[in-house]
């Protein structure tokens, strides 16, 4: 009986066999592919991050930004520090954004934001901008950095 039926249906049952492997290879590829794309936004991000940041290497003059005792009222913020801090919101907000989207994983991420946005030049210039990014961005940033004001 079985037999009877495997002659009789043989061809349709290779062909399903067929398009079933069609689609686990594709399932397959697509899983490869969607790791490489995270892999290569990785890559990216970390270009982003590292572009931003060398100007502050070159330009001894910027390193105040990182310091945690500036009086910005005193020493008012320069343009050169604005603009980096502006760069560096907007990495800030393209790596929210691709975390999202799923290609990101967030990491430790939260803490570096934190502890960047809490320095005093940082912070002031956040609340500048601020109002130019949408508010589940503003919500996302203002939480990390009343968390870190609460572990420090």
């Amino acid at each position: 009986m079985l037999h009877d039926f495997l002659l009789k249906n043989w061809p349709d049952l290779l062909q399903t066999e067929v398009i079933l492997v069609g689609f686990l290879l594709t399932y397959r590829a697509t899983r490869h592919d969607i790791r490489s794309g995270k892999v290569n936004h990785l890559f990216q991000i970390i270009g982003s991050h590292r572009d931003v940041w060398s100007k502050t290497y070159d330009n001894s003059e910027l390193l105040r930004i990182k310091e945690p005792d500036v009086d910005v009222e005193k020493h008012p913020i320069t343009e050169a520090e604005r603009r980096i801090v502006k760069e560096g919101v907007l990495h800030i907000y393209a790596v929210y954004v691709a975390t999202q989207n799923g290609q990101f994983d967030e990491g430790e991420m939260g803490k570096d934001i934190s502890d960047f946005l809490r320095l005093p030049i940082p912070s002031t210039i956040w609340n500048e901008v601020k109002r130019y990014y949408p508010k589940q961005f503003i919500s996302y940033i203002d939480r990390l950095v009343n968390q870190g004001k609460t572990q420090a």
